[in-house]
């Protein structure tokens, strides 16, 4: 089974850190400044809008050229054909206490002929100019209606109806290029993180792992090459420390080996003469029987001696063949206490590298949602992507890590954004889970989706680390190998159902746990 810790080194942790980052930065900043620059742009349209109505009324200085249909019919024919964003364009006579229309030009034939309501008129006769935004199924259009002034009067009402499609395609190929602005800067700044962390961070680290294996295998002379000031150069620069002490204490340990063996040897033919010795000394002395028992007593210290030195001496030549760590590593604590040290560096390295415990807390899964969907919310307009919620507004907190959650809702809306590159529908659903016995409730998430799906064949694989049905470059394959491991972390569950053509349902299940307040 492969972990989180496993499946992720640093030089990845840290790019996809950074990456994440920047990218979420670049995305809110152009979506903030595209939004108030789309808004001035908005405005300044609608003014420009004005603006060609009032040319019509500054083209009418007499009542005569009012009332000329004949005359209008062919201005307004002109205007629009200059101005194929016109859509309609209508004159009415306001001098008679009926409004009549004076002349007329529309590009929508089907649409029917209106007369402004009183309340229009009467602002309009005020000399106000009133503009509405009217949409339909595909196209946005500005409705304008300004007065027009024969002698600084008031005479007659000029309506005006303008499509904004061309401004709104505008609008959408800037909203593309900005979206491409940020994607190859984050694909430049992934290029470069890569080249610099592997540089910095994943070769030295290899290189120390390097002779860590060396050593074990009893090979003491291995040394790291270091030419770095930092954190991993100091690093290198100990190991190579410890390998040199290490080294040194084993010639010095063999040394005294040796002189040990020679000295048991000494002492062990003394013993055999005292024996000896005792052995006549019984033969010959009248207090032969003390003489035994302080000969049988002498042996008997030479047996106690003689055993452990003869263990002593069986370690230190083992020593010299083993080549397991751990026997090793038992052999010489019998020995020095300085392999205690060793182990203990040892230990003090692995703890540097160990992924940290999570930061559990409560979490409202309904308001991370919906802070997630404001996030994505550029990729989603971008994409064209209708977005239905149905969120239970009873649902309990959990209790897990903010970040981690996050990371995996966001994984999970990210894939169903790119399964949707072309309008889409995405669903998000919570509900909570009763039960009887409060420590098994439970909270469902559900995100589905109605794009390209999966096929069966890679749906037992797509939770596995760097498997990925994506474009090359587009993807890591590490996603949903992510989300798997911060649900496990969280104890709960993750399932995933697909039809190709259809689109895929993931449903994630999280326990809840109660928090008791004073």
């Amino acid at each position: 089974m492969i972990t989180w810790g496993k499946a992720l080194g640093i030089q990845t942790k840290v790019t996809v850190f950074i990456i994440g980052a920047v990218v979420s930065v670049l995305s809110v900043t152009t979506y903030v400044s595209r939004t108030l620059t789309e808004q001035k742009a908005e405005e300044n349209l609608r003014e420009r809008y004005i603006n060609i109505v009032k040319q019509i009324d500054a083209g009418i200085v007499e009542l005569e050229e009012l009332r000329d249909t004949r005359t209008l019919q062919e201005e307004l024919e002109k205007l629009l054909l200059v101005r194929p964003n016109i859509v309609m364009v209508e004159i009415f006579d306001l001098t008679s206490r009926k409004t009549y229309l004076t002349a007329r030009k529309s590009m929508e034939i089907s649409r029917p002929l209106t007369v402004p309501d009183s309340t229009n008129i009467e602002a309009v006769k005020r000399g106000e100019v009133l503009t509405s935004m009217e949409m339909d199924e595909t196209d946005r259009f500005w409705n304008i209606l300004a007065p027009v002034r024969i002698r600084k009067e008031v005479s007659g009402l000029i309506r005006a109806r303008i499509s904004t499609k061309e401004f709104d395609d505008l609008v959408f190929e800037e909203r593309r290029q900005a979206f491409l602005i940020t994607a190859t800067a984050a694909i430049v700044i992934l290029v470069f993180l890569v080249w610099y962390l592997r540089r910095t961070v994943s070769k030295p680290i290899g290189i120390l792992i390097e002779a860590m294996v060396q050593a074990e295998t009893g090979n003491l002379k291995s040394q790291v090459k270091s030419y770095s000031r930092d954190e991993i150069g100091m690093l290198a620069k100990q190991f190579n420390k410890m390998i040199h002490q290490i080294r040194n204490f084993n010639e010095e340990l063999e040394e005294r080996v040796k002189q040990a063996t020679e000295e048991l040897y000494h002492r062990y033919d003394e013993l055999i003469n005292v024996n000896r010795r005792l052995s006549e000394a019984q033969m010959q002395l009248a207090q032969s029987e003390r003489l035994a028992a302080a000969g049988q007593v002498a042996a008997a210290i030479a047996h106690s001696i003689g055993t452990p030195l003869h263990s002593i001496l069986g370690h230190l030549h083992r020593l010299k063949r083993d080549t397991s760590d751990d026997k090793r590593e038992e052999r010489l604590k019998i020995i020095h206490s300085q392999v205690e040290r060793v182990v203990q560096i040892i230990q003090n390295l692995l703890d540097t590298v160990r992924k940290p415990a999570p930061c559990m807390v409560p979490v409202r899964i309904n308001k991370l949602l919906e802070d997630l969907l404001y996030l994505v919310t550029p990729g989603i307009s971008l994409r064209g992507i209708n977005v239905k919620t149905n969120f239970d507004p009873l649902l309990p907190d959990i209790t897990g890590d903010v970040n981690q959650l996050q990371e995996l809702f966001l994984n999970l809306l990210t894939n169903a954004m790119d399964a949707m590159p072309g309008r889409g529908e995405l669903e998000v659903n919570t509900s909570f889970n009763h039960s009887e016995v409060r420590s098994n409730e439970s909270v469902t998430v559900t995100i589905r989706d109605n794009g390209h799906g999966i096929d069966e064949a890679n749906l037992q694989k797509i939770f596995g680390p760097f498997f990925t049905t994506k474009e090359r470059n587009k993807g890591t394959g590490l996603g949903l190998s992510i989300c798997r491991d911060i649900t496990r972390t969280h104890h709960g569950e993750i399932y995933v159902s697909s039809h190709v053509g259809k689109g895929t349902t993931f449903t994630i299940i999280l326990p809840v746990k109660h928090h008791e307040t004073a």
